[in-house]
């Protein structure tokens, strides 16, 4: 069994005791990296992303700004990740992975038809008014309440 004298409940390294004042910096860690990582996949904030690992949010985005710069795109490259492992085993020979790409590429195009499917029949949104044209609007509507009638139509 490995020696885990210098971790703390949650995996994380114990700070020994300094002489010099105030905290030691922060540094980035493959670790800590890739849990950041894993919270953005998983659609958690930046504040929740530095709970995570123990530190601030402004510390997060100093020490791990690459990996707050995507974090966009962790959900997505997380699942391609994951696909391409899959597709990597299936063609080694291994049906249960096989099995599993093919299960979750349905899920995918599933997903997209629901996509597409979802916004059929809506036209675009329209953008809300703002009060300079609700009031072009209205006086638009109060200009036709007050124009000329139209004369009587002749019969013959």
């Amino acid at each position: 069994m490995a020696d885990n004298s210098g971790l703390d409940l949650f995996g994380d390294p114990i700070q020994p005791d300094r002489e010099a004042r105030g905290r030691p910096e922060h540094r980035w860690t493959l670790q800590n990296s890739n849990k950041v990582l894993l919270a953005f996949a998983r659609g958690l904030s930046v504040k929740e992303a530095a709970i995570v690992i123990g530190v601030s949010a402004p510390t997060l985005r100093k020490v791990y700004f690459s990996e707050v710069r995507r974090q966009k795109d962790a959900r997505l490259r997380m699942e391609m990740t994951q696909l391409s492992r899959l597709n990597d085993a299936a063609q080694a020979g291994n049906v249960a992975a096989e099995k599993e790409l093919l299960k979750q590429l349905d899920k995918a195009a599933l997903k997209d038809v629901a996509n597409s499917v979802r916004d059929r029949g809506r036209g675009p949104k329209a953008p809300a008014l703002g009060k300079k044209e609700l009031a072009q609007e209205a006086a638009k509507e109060a200009a036709q309440k007050f124009k000329p009638r139209q004369g009587p139509r002749l019969l013959n």
